[in-house]
């Protein structure tokens, strides 16, 4: 079987012009300071009993614990 002529070879590093989009629209580091709507945001979903991202969810967690099968 003969080689095609435009074979795929393994690039060896990711060029510049197409990581400057990623970087753009990656989140902020983590132990960057919050937001401030970000933080009133959060503290209104808590009083309101919601999930927050980053803490436990107890609906969640009741599901996966009860038994998959009936008794």
């Amino acid at each position: 079987m003969t080689e095609p002529e435009r074979a795929w070879h393994r690039q060896a590093f990711i060029p510049a012009s197409r990581t400057a989009s990623r970087t753009e629209s990656a989140p902020p580091a983590p132990g960057a300071p919050e937001p401030p709507i970000y933080r009133e945001l959060a503290a209104t979903w808590a009083a309101e009993g919601r999930t927050l991202p980053g803490r436990p969810d107890r609906e969640w967690t009741a599901v996966i614990t009860r038994p998959c099968w009936p008794a």
